[in-house]
């Protein structure tokens, strides 16, 4: 009667652990994230904005502090945060991870990067230093120099504009367009 009894408990607490292990499992099922391919390109509402409108308004941030994943202005900005931030402004849905800008837009040379268009940076040595890690906004292109508006961890320690220095070339992996005004002033040139 001792093994019965013993059997029936052992089978009893099988089915429980059996039932609550399948509970657990279909209780989180619904936090699985899966990524969604980046659809961005069809999205990103970027038609009417003027680089002028976009760079005047990035500028009025200039002096914010960096603060690391914060796409705040109270608090400051990483530099995708300030990117998205900006896009944000003009209603424009944007990135906001660096890595995921290598998705949007369409690429052009860096001899044809005009105001607004967007630069992908390899990461530092200590971040992303195989992948995208940094972004920023093509402030102007003239002669020689381009110049860019973005959020640094480095010396600036914020939303400055720097120079295309040996630094930033050696880091440079492309520029993305998102601006449809950016491509129509190209198209008049050629």
């Amino acid at each position: 009667m001792k093994r019965v009894l013993t059997l029936i408990a052992l089978l009893f607490l099988c089915v429980v652990f059996a039932g609550t292990a399948y509970a657990r499992k279909t209780r989180h099922a619904h936090r699985v994230k899966t990524k969604a391919p980046l659809v961005y390109i069809n999205i990103l509402n970027t038609d009417t904005i003027s680089s002028y409108n976009l760079l005047y308004f990035a500028q009025s941030l200039i002096g914010s502090p960096y603060r690391a994943a914060s796409s705040d202005p109270s608090r400051g900005f990483d530099c995708s945060g300030f990117v998205s931030y900006v896009f944000k402004n003009f209603n424009a849905k944007v990135p906001r991870s660096s890595q995921d800008f290598t998705n949007v837009g369409r690429e052009i040379s860096i001899e044809d990067a005009r105001p607004g268009d967007i630069l992908l940076f390899k990461g530092t040595k200590s971040h992303h230093p195989r992948s995208i890690g940094h972004v920023a906004i093509v402030y102007s292109n003239e002669g020689n120099e381009l110049r860019f508006i973005h959020s640094t961890s480095g010396k600036e320690y914020g939303v400055t504009i720097s120079s295309m220095d040996e630094t930033y070339k050696r880091r440079f992996v492309k520029v993305v367009r998102l601006l449809k005004q950016n491509d129509e002033f190209q198209a008049q040139l050629n």
